[in-house]
């Protein structure tokens, strides 16, 4: 998914750059994108939402059906190929590109239109807050719902087709899938209005210590969450381990099981996973990395290495992984290297860079803060002497 939408990338800034300030053909493509979507979402929900039963669960007798031989879960079988259908719906890699583009059109939209410049830039602050309060509201909604191991109560904010536990939970998946879908329009909304920097969210988000302190940590705290809470869980209830990977998983692609602790639990066990993130990322990382370089120039033979030109040398790494030819200012969203182009580049930085005697190392922490490719060059230039410095 990540490499089509590096793929496709190239061709679609360069299309909307002819496109640049026109403002209302890009709202029109805007809107049609937001309506395939919404197409896309309403007829896989009605084609789908239907899907045959396991069988694992007797709806009129109101229990489960204890005899394996009555299963309908043999290879080929009706409910086995619903599943796979479900499955293939929701991997499909050009149903997923959509938000790529609409994201790319909603920034030459940002661009022509220039709210933030405008008199009454004010009223974003006000559509951001609004948008910031429904998801706010929507996500306490779901929460307190009851939970869905639980068939005697109703989940008022499910289909009644996807809240039955009779089914192959492939109709619960589909909804799971399509529920965050739904929600493309308003999250849209409150991206442009959020990039104005006007309202209280903005004012919140741009705040340094979730900047400059947290943020740097999410990946990590995305890597290592899932093992922290079954530490955290072992360490304080002796005896028990929560070992969520040995049941079976209610939604087959992508199962996240809570953490069964006390919920005023939760905000230590957030400390402790930012905390260990932070770790892994400033303290266990950099050392290991001096470690393996210097041990690799135990066995580089010393030789001559000639000056690199490093502007030069990035701007055609830039080139020849977008397709665009940058300058220098360029900034890397024009170039196409915000988000998930930023780990390809590095791997492309540190491979183009790296001799036998000075084996360059940046990562995708180190380009956090570029906002140009000639940040981008000082940064290597900074690695670069401080990889001489260390004698590597």
């Amino acid at each position: 998914m990540y490499y089509q939408c590096l793929a496709i990338f190239p061709a679609t800034y360069n299309y909307f750059l002819t496109k640049r300030k026109q403002t209302r053909f890009l709202i029109k493509v805007m809107l049609g994108l937001q309506g395939l979507n919404a197409v896309i979402l309403v007829a896989s929900w009605v084609a789908m939402k239907n899907g045959p039963s396991y069988n694992h669960y007797n709806s009129e007798k109101g229990e489960a059906v204890e005899d394996p031989d009555e299963y309908e879960n043999a290879y080929g079988s009706d409910p086995v190929v619903y599943n796979a259908v479900i499955l293939s719906f929701y991997l499909f890699p050009p149903f997923w590109t959509i938000y790529f583009v609409m994201g790319g059109v909603l920034a030459f939209i940002y661009d022509a239109y220039k709210p933030a410049e405008r008199h009454n830039a004010w009223i974003w602050g006000y559509a951001a807050d609004a948008c910031t309060l429904i998801q706010i509201a929507l996500s306490i909604t779901l929460i307190c719902q009851p939970k869905y191991d639980d068939p005697e109560q109703t989940r008022w904010f499910r289909p009644s087709d996807a809240d039955y536990i009779g089914d192959s939970s492939t109709v619960g998946r589909l909804w799971d899938n399509l529920a965050g879908r739904i929600m493309c329009p308003l999250t849209t909304l409150w991206i442009f209005a959020m990039s104005t920097g006007e309202g209280y969210t903005a004012s919140i988000l741009r705040g340094d210590f979730l900047v400059n302190t947290l943020s740097p940590n999410s990946y990590n705290c995305f890597l290592f969450h899932q093992m922290i809470g079954q530490w955290y869980f072992a360490a304080t209830r002796p005896g028990e381990f929560w070992n969520w990977w040995q049941y079976r998983k209610s939604f087959y692609w992508f199962s996240p099981g809570p953490c069964p602790v006390e919920w005023y639990e939760y905000f230590l066990v957030i400390v402790v996973v930012v905390a260990f993130s932070n770790f892994m990322d400033s303290t266990f990382a950099p050392m290991v990395k001096r470690i393996a370089k210097q041990t690799m120039g135990l066995f580089a033979d010393y030789e001559g290495e000639e000056e690199i030109d490093v502007a030069g040398t990035l701007c055609s790494l830039v080139e020849k992984m977008t397709g665009i030819e940058p300058e220098m200012d360029s900034t890397l969203d024009e170039v196409g290297l915000a988000s998930v182009g930023i780990p390809v580049i590095v791997g492309m930085i540190n491979s183009a860079f790296s001799t036998k005697n000075n084996p360059l190392s940046v990562t995708s922490a180190d380009l956090m803060k570029a906002k140009t490719i000639h940040d981008i060059a000082v940064i290597v230039e900074g690695a670069w002497a401080d990889m001489e410095h260390d004698g590597v």
